[in-house]
């Protein structure tokens, strides 16, 4: 997420839902009408839930940030040099395949 006070709020917001369920000696049979309790109020599937008690157990607080979605795209997805010498080969030879370029 680029905007980090915006992943900072949502963090907060997931540390507010999982607080009671992160407590020591929880009884599981609570803890488990809790979970109901929570997916009913907000909407999230016990899934989710679980992902995010599993997140927060493993990196801390910041494992309730949101990830980045896909791979970041690169400065350039073709090099300068490489783009500049398949458009001379192309102008070389208009009806020249992307392929034959390539």
């Amino acid at each position: 997420m680029k905007d980090q006070t915006k992943a900072e709020a949502l963090a907060a917001e997931r540390m507010q839902l999982l607080a009671p369920l992160l407590a020591d000696g929880l009884d599981p049979a609570k803890a488990r009408e809790m979970k109901t309790k929570i997916c009913e109020q907000t909407g999230l599937s016990e899934r989710t839930l679980r992902r995010y008690i599993a997140s927060y157990r493993s990196e801390g607080f910041t494992g309730l940030k949101p990830k980045g979605k896909g791979r970041q795209p690169s400065d350039e997805a073709i090099p300068g040099d490489v783009l500049e010498q398949a458009i001379l080969l192309r102008r070389e030879v208009p009806d020249r395949s992307v392929r034959a370029v390539w």
